[in-house]
């Protein structure tokens, strides 16, 4: 669980830092159309990339079903990033600006901890067919 909670955390970490560089680079002025490019097809992307990276560090550490772990994972760090973010906005929790990539790295690694726990996957042995 440990294991999977750290690739979680990485990864959400990696992905909430990517965002804004992948936004300038796609789309260098402001306007509907690249807000829109950016929410539907940029976020999504990079959420896909890093779901594939969490499965590339829990295959590289051997950690059993990599793939469920990490597609559950993925799923489940989305879902709890959006609650959580929803949650502190609806108490009104005074954060710090730069508090985003903080929440981002919990809740994926709350998420991939989890996922690690209802798939039953262990970091020690074979990997399973992922």
């Amino acid at each position: 669980m440990p294991t999977a909670a750290a690739a979680g955390a990485l990864c959400g970490a990696g992905w909430f830092a990517s965002i804004e560089p992948a936004g300038d680079l796609t789309c260098p002025e402001s306007g509907i159309g690249c807000a829109l490019l950016v929410l539907f097809i940029l976020i999504p992307a990079l959420v896909v990339l890093w779901g594939l990276a969490g499965w590339g560090l829990l295959r590289l550490v051997r950690f059993g079903s990599a793939g469920r772990t990490a597609a559950l994972g993925t799923a489940g760090a989305v879902l709890l990033v959006v609650l959580i973010s929803f949650g502190l906005r609806f108490v009104r929790f005074p954060l710090p600006e730069w508090s985003g990539s903080l929440v981002v790295a919990f809740g994926t690694s709350c998420g991939y901890a989890l996922a690690s726990v209802v798939t039953g996957a262990r970091g020690e042995g074979a990997v399973e067919g992922s």
